[in-house]
């Protein structure tokens, strides 16, 4: 009588054992669920932010552009309308340029 006293308090004492494990993996599985969520909020959160970055590097970059090449037709009708009107001093100082990089050329 004591023996089986003692196994149904044994077969207890697992089945509890078991029930507080099951438990503790449970709370586990509920904690890495949320941790997974978060991260991937997070890197929802991320690719959206660099979406807009990338948006707005995109739009500073054409603008950036567009005002080179303005500037850069500007230079150009200058440099014309300068040449225009003094052609002869144009020519010496492209003989002079050329000069000048043809003798760094040969060293």
């Amino acid at each position: 009588m004591v023996e089986g006293q003692e196994s149904r308090d044994r077969s207890a004492g697992e089945g509890n054992g078991m029930a507080v494990g099951i438990n503790q993996a449970t709370e586990t599985l509920e904690k890495l669920r949320t941790v997974v969520d978060q991260a991937t909020r997070s890197i929802k959160d991320l690719t959206q932010v660099s979406e807009q970055w990338a948006q707005e590097a995109r739009g500073r970059a054409r603008e950036v552009a567009k005002q080179l090449g303005e500037q850069g037709d500007w230079a150009t009708g200058k440099l014309s309308e300068t040449v225009e009107h003094n052609p002869l001093t144009s020519l010496a100082i492209a003989f002079a340029l050329g000069f000048l990089a043809g003798s760094l050329i040969k060293r």
